[in-house]
């Protein structure tokens, strides 16, 4: 088992990490870049109205030295504002953490904005709900497994067992998740039915110690343990998956709401053809997507309802409280 274990990480480190490293350092060797297509009857052209200004929250990196990322960010704007003639005003720190996400978006001062599902839904109202700009049909499929010889058939059978969940910018709504699966089937929420939770970024220290034995359930991305499946086929006849969720759209591009501009529209030409360039690739692998497409806020729905299923999880869960509290007082 030892050797498996031995051949079966580097393996998997090196499709992931490694690939995202060597985008990193033609990210950073940007001489070498191709231009991109240019955009309809607008490339070549003189800028026009103010620059955009775009925001991107630091949720949305992970795994990746956030200096490098930064400095890799900057340079393929800057290269975006030769190529299709727009001026992009972005703040030299490149990721910013939620709190500034959430209060640019509501005093205005940014015009685009990368974000996650949790950070929209605090102020969905302020954005554009008919232009979204994500992978489609989901960023990600969350499954829960288990090895199929430890006799765990349903949800309850993990009661007092030890929980491992995947870290990282994709995961970002995973706990909550879990609480709405455990609801549906009328179990305590995750902190009561197990006896341990951890997480970890790397999906190799989620799923492995499942398949070794060390661990009684995971989560983890549907895609990284197909990965794994693939490079081990071990893991495959091993594990199984107990629940798996709808696909999710998590991470995305939107705009404030009511922002008009012609460089809204070459904002999204440009992330709609990511791939048309080297650039664009090299990008598209550092931040772990494949292609991008616009649609409206209905790409979010599955994702929100998991978040609004779990507002009434906890707002009946501390009313419950409430009412004991009273009770014990009489």
């Amino acid at each position: 088992m030892d050797m498996g274990r031995a051949r079966f990480g580097p393996v998997e480190t090196a499709t992931v990490v490694s690939s995202r490293r060597a985008a990193l350092a033609m990210l950073l060797g940007a001489g070498h870049w191709l231009r991109a297509a240019p955009l309809p009857e607008t490339a070549g052209a003189a800028n026009s109205g103010a620059p955009i200004r775009l925001a991107v929250s630091e949720s949305l990196v992970s795994g990746v030295n956030i200096n490098d990322a930064r400095a890799a960010m900057l340079i393929w704007i800057k290269q975006m504002e030769r190529d299709f003639q727009v001026q992009i005003d972005l703040d030299p720190s490149v990721f910013q953490p939620s709190s500034e996400i959430l209060r640019r978006i509501r005093t205005g001062s940014a015009d685009a904005i990368a974000l996650n599902v949790v950070e929209y839904r605090q102020a969905a109202e302020e954005l554009d709900a008919n232009q979204v700009i994500s992978e489609t049909p989901g960023n990600v499929q969350y499954v829960l497994l288990v090895k199929r010889e430890r006799g765990i058939r349903s949800l309850g059978d993990l009661r007092g067992r030890r929980l491992l969940i995947l870290g990282g910018t994709r995961m970002c709504i995973s706990h909550q998740w879990l609480s709405t699966i455990l609801d549906d089937a009328h179990l305590p929420q995750a902190d009561q039915l197990f006896a341990s939770i951890a997480e970890d970024d790397k999906a190799t220290k989620v799923v492995l110690p499942v398949f070794f034995g060390q661990a009684d359930a995971c989560i983890t991305s549907k895609a990284s343990f197909d990965l794994m499946c693939e490079l081990n086929p071990q893991v495959a006849k091993d594990l199984i998956a107990l629940a798996t969720s709808l696909p999710l759209v998590v991470t995305f591009y939107t705009f404030r709401r009511n922002y008009k501009s012609p460089s809204r529209d070459r904002i999204a030409h440009v992330y709609t053809n990511v791939n048309a360039s080297v650039s664009g690739k090299q990008l598209a692998t550092l931040f772990q997507f494949q292609s991008l497409t616009t649609g409206d806020v209905t790409r979010l729905e599955t994702a929100l309802a998991v978040l609004d299923k779990v507002e009434k999880i906890r707002s009946r869960t501390a009313t419950a409280a409430g009412k004991g509290r009273e009770n014990g007082q009489r």
